[in-house]
């Protein structure tokens, strides 16, 4: 039996605004101009957002296609360390007041892990208190265990 992950990223409009005025370069890339965008909304109907450059005078609107937003999305959340699957089915759903980020990764051979599992045991908290590891444990400068925990995948 598979395991299925998936995640939706929720982008408010103010967030991808941000995201495309610190991406200028992925932004041009997709035919938008090299400015600050005052504006961001979703057009869900067409499948894009409307990019707002300038002020009350000089006010141009661009559009951007789901397809190109989620690229940049996607380029902006790996710079900023958050993690996702490379292999990944992505996709990107445009609302009125926020763009979506969907992933969806299917894991259809499972294996058995390559690191021990680590003893489990109840906190001295009582009934309900959550669940500890050896790790929580440890010794202060019991170097010995920490390291074969760091070799293992514990910290």
């Amino acid at each position: 039996m598979p395991i299925t992950d998936r995640r939706e990223l929720e982008f408010d409009v103010q967030t991808v605004r941000l995201v495309l005025e610190w991406s200028p370069r992925a932004a041009q890339a997709f035919g938008l101009p090299p400015l600050t965008p005052t504006a961001v909304h979703g057009n869900p109907v067409e499948g894009v957002i409307e990019v707002t450059y300038g002020e009350l005078t000089s006010t141009r609107v661009f559009m951007l296609r789901a397809e190109a937003l989620g690229a940049i999305l996607i380029s902006y959340c790996n710079r900023v360390g958050m993690p996702m699957p490379r292999n990944a089915e992505k996709g990107v759903r445009i609302e009125r007041d926020q763009v979506v980020l969907l992933l969806s990764h299917r894991q259809e051979a499972l294996t058995a892990p390559e690191v021990p599992e680590p003893v489990i045991g109840r906190s001295a908290h009582g009934p309900g208190s959550r669940l500890t590891t050896e790790r929580h444990r440890l010794v202060p400068g019991d170097v010995a265990i920490q390291s074969e925990l760091r070799r293992c995948g514990g910290r």
